[in-house]
């Protein structure tokens, strides 16, 4: 049996801090909610540093508006618990693993950024590499398998379901439309308004099969991630995760990804459908050759849950607390 732990985790609140849970997009914001509940679940003493009006089975300590980096830092440490075991950062900046505490500090990057603190943990080995040199450790996201809805049965369009922006790959996702003459349904919060308008629009205009659904959650979410006959994950930046993945694979919903970033790692039960080009995923998808929906499901059950995720950070916890 662990001892019970006394730990307190701390989210980004700037610039557009999600309230945990997140309604709709909000990667970062679901695992650290998940994380925490599962923490809880198994008797941990939690405290979440997190925006006002977020739920929690934890005790919640808001953040005051507008607060961000070394605010967050002092405004945590003000207000920190008493005889706390460990501090799990999860600021975008890990504002709190930058300065020297005593308090053991592990910081999860989840952004491709290169920050130096002294107990890193990366979403993925790749992230590991390539932003920490190897140094720290990894653990890769998870999720509630009984959150996702779960569909044998698919309808005849595509998904493309993350952020609107050029870094995720949108365009690529129309070029694959139009080549196929396949329906496609994009979804996610527009990052940028000018390449929306300029370059989305137009193209969205002169094909009726495109359409574009802005940020969804909840029941809709859900709907698209199990009907769609694929989720397009046409990447084109190192990304460390990529949450969507998972989320539609619980579905029973295959992905067609670029190889980039993680997506090797994710995706490496289906090394078939990881491709090197668009012209590929144009091939694959004109392919349709996919596999079953529960063999999706059983893959993410079998390695990304969050409970998964619980167990490995906790190994971390105790490893830096006994440093």
């Amino acid at each position: 049996m662990m001892k019970r732990l006394n730990i307190v985790q701390v989210i980004s609140n700037f610039p557009n801090a999600k309230k945990l849970p997140p309604t709709n997009q909000g990667g970062t914001e679901k695992v650290v909610h998940e994380l925490t509940e599962n923490l809880v679940r198994r008797g941990h003493r939690v405290t979440v540093f997190a925006t006002r009006g977020s739920r929690t089975s934890a005790k919640l300590i808001p953040f005051p508006k507008g607060l961000r980096d070394q605010g967050i830092a002092r405004y945590v440490l003000n207000k920190m618990p008493r005889n706390v075991d460990v501090i799990h950062d999860h600021t975008f900046r890990s504002t709190l693993g930058r300065i020297n505490l005593h308090i053991p500090t592990v910081c999860t990057l989840h952004l491709p950024v290169k920050q130096w603190v002294k107990h890193p943990v990366y979403v993925s080995k790749r992230a590991r590499m390539v932003m920490g040199k190897n140094r720290g450790h990894y653990v890769y996201n998870g999720l509630n398998p009984s959150e996702y809805e779960f569909s044998n049965k698919k309808r005849n369009f595509m998904l493309f379901m993350g952020r609107i922006m050029r870094e995720k790959g949108v365009l690529h996702a129309i070029e694959i439309a139009e080549r196929t003459n396949k329906k496609l349904i994009i979804a996610g919060p527009i990052k940028n308004q000018t390449f929306y308008r300029n370059e989305i629009v137009p193209r969205i205009r002169r094909n009726p099969n495109i359409h574009f659904v802005g940020p969804v959650g909840g029941k809709n979410k859900q709907k698209l991630l199990k009907y769609a006959s694929c989720l397009l994950f046409p990447t084109l930046w190192e990304e460390p995760f990529g949450l969507v993945m998972i989320e539609a694979m619980a579905c029973g919903t295959p992905v067609i990804a670029l190889k980039r970033g993680a997506v090797p790692e994710v995706m490496a039960g289906f090394p078939q459908l990881i491709c090197r080009s668009v012209s590929e995923m144009v091939a694959k998808v004109k392919e349709g050759n996919y596999p079953h929906p529960a063999v999706l499901r059983r893959y993410v059950i079998r390695r990304f849950t969050t409970s998964q995720m619980t167990t490995k950070y906790l190994q971390i916890y105790q490893k830096v607390m006994k440093k």
